[in-house]
This record gives C-alpha cells, structure tokens and sequence, in this order.
C-alpha cells in the first residue's frame, strides 16, 4: 500500500519535469524569435534607409540634370542673341582701310591673344606678351566684367562699330574709347584708349586698321 503515494509522487515530479523543459524550449523558442525579428528589423530598417539614399541620390541628379539643361538653353539663347545682334551691327559698321603711312610704323605681335597691330615709333609697351600698355593704349584678354567697368568709368558712351580683317569691333568712344572684338558671337581682346595729339582721331582710326588676327583664336 506504501508504493501507490510514492507512484502518485514520480508522476507528479515526471511531469514538473516535463514542464519544466517545455517551459524551457518554449522559452529558447520565444528568444530565438526575439533575435530574428530583431534583426529582421533591422534589415529593414537599413533597406529602408538605402532606398531614402537613393530616393534622394536620384532626386539630386534628376534635378542636376534640371538644372545643367536649364543652363545650357539660356546659353544657347544667348548666343542666339549675339549672333542676331552681330548681324546688326556688320549691316552698320564702318569698314577700316590701312594707309600707306601706316604699313611704314612698327608692328607689335601679341602671340597669346592671337593679334598684330601697327603704331607709330615714338610708342613703348610698359606691359608685357599678354598686356600691350602704351599708357594712352590698352590691349588685353577680353572680359565682360573688366569692360563694363571701362565702360562705367568712361566720360562718353556713343555707341561704334567697325570692321577690320574680318571682325566687328564694337564699344564706345569719346575722349576714352573702349571697344571689343567679335566674331561668331566671341571676343578675344579688350581695347582701351585715350588718343592725345594733333589729328588724333583720325590717326586712332588708321592705327585700328592695321589690326589683323588670327582667326583659330575663336575656335
């Protein structure tokens, strides 16, 4: 009779035990759960992250894009507004022609920007292979900046053009004269000068005419 408690007793032990491990595995279950849905999330997160990345990376180049083709359209009207105007201006401009004279003076080279000019002797370039500085007579790389301040400080603004040697020149002129070269909607050299001296209008002419250029200068 003592054997029965004792039974009752191992089966009541058996199964703690037994729910004991179920406890267990379920438990190892949960956590091992627990880390994968971590890690999914994560994963997603991170994917989530690329593709913002990437949203905007594409958005930055689209708008990029945008904004290089906007760029290049306003260029290209605007070379359309030179070439028209160019066409103005050669319908008006006044062709210069060399004297004989002025084939006696001497010839100035300007190898860089690509451009001859002739003065009289009695004239010494204080610049250099770039710069031709005369003191009454500048010579230098065109550039829009530097010639509307030649222009904003000039006590005259009469519009002139010209043509020599297959190009405009196109500025203003009054006791300072600043004028430009152009061709094909370009420009290579910037002109400045204060002519001084008897006959001195009509002696800058004849020294503009002398101008000859290099035309792959433009190209």
């Amino acid at each position: 009779m003592a054997e029965k408690p004792l039974s009752l007793f191992g089966w009541i032990f058996l199964g703690a035990c037994a729910a004991v491990i179920g406890c267990g595995y379920f438990l190892f279950q949960a956590n091992n759960d627990r880390i994968e849905l971590k890690h999914a999330t994560e994963q997603a997160k991170k994917q989530s992250e690329e593709l913002l990345e990437a949203n905007k990376k594409i958005a930055d180049e689209a708008n990029q894009k945008l904004n290089t083709a906007s760029q290049e359209i306003k260029n290209a009207q605007e070379q359309i507004r030179k070439f028209e105007q160019e066409q103005t201006w050669l319908a008006q401009a006044t062709p210069l022609v060399k004297t004989r004279l002025s084939n006696t003076w001497k010839e100035w080279i300007n190898m860089p920007l690509g451009f001859t000019l002739r003065l009289p002797e009695n004239n010494g370039n204080a610049g250099n292979e770039t710069l031709f500085d005369f003191g009454w007579l500048k010579i230098e790389p065109y550039d829009q900046g530097r010639e509307e301040l030649l222009r904003a400080q000039a006590s005259s603004t009469n519009n002139i053009e010209y043509f020599v040697d297959g190009r405009l020149l196109i500025g203003t002129r009054g006791p300072e004269w600043v004028l430009r070269d152009q061709s094909g909607g370009k420009s290579t050299i910037l002109i400045w000068a204060k002519p001084e001296g008897q006959n001195k209008e009509q002696q800058w002419l004849e020294i503009l005419a002398t101008l000859t250029f290099r035309n792959d200068k433009l190209e």
